[in-house]
């Protein structure tokens, strides 16, 4: 539907009149109010399929793997608790150039 003129108002009123000829148009041809003419559909690609369930999957995990916080504190407990300074910087230097490339 096209509306000319620069009123707002009078945009609106058409607007209105559009909405009550489709009313009446629905209201002789025997639709109910409450019933809907057509059906909007969303169909997901397999891409978006496997998103989505990768997703879920994601979701399910815990926050904190409560096992891998405990064998680390019982390695720190222990004195054997290691720490790897080369791959830290590494690391670190990997991160650093991803970012300045994004």
């Amino acid at each position: 539907m096209k509306i000319a003129g620069d009123s707002r108002l009078a945009n609106l009123d058409a607007y209105l009149k559009g909405i009550r000829d489709k009313k009446r148009t629905d209201a002789s041809s025997g639709k109910g109010s409450g019933e809907v003419s057509s059906k909007d559909q969303v169909v997901l690609s397999p891409e978006a399929k496997q998103i989505q369930k990768a997703r879920e999957l994601i979701e399910g995990l815990p926050d904190i793997r409560e096992e891998k916080v405990e064998a680390v504190r019982a390695q720190i407990q222990e004195g054997t608790y290691e720490i790897d300074g080369e791959k830290i910087a590494s690391k670190m230097i990997e991160e650093s150039l991803l970012r300045d490339l994004s």
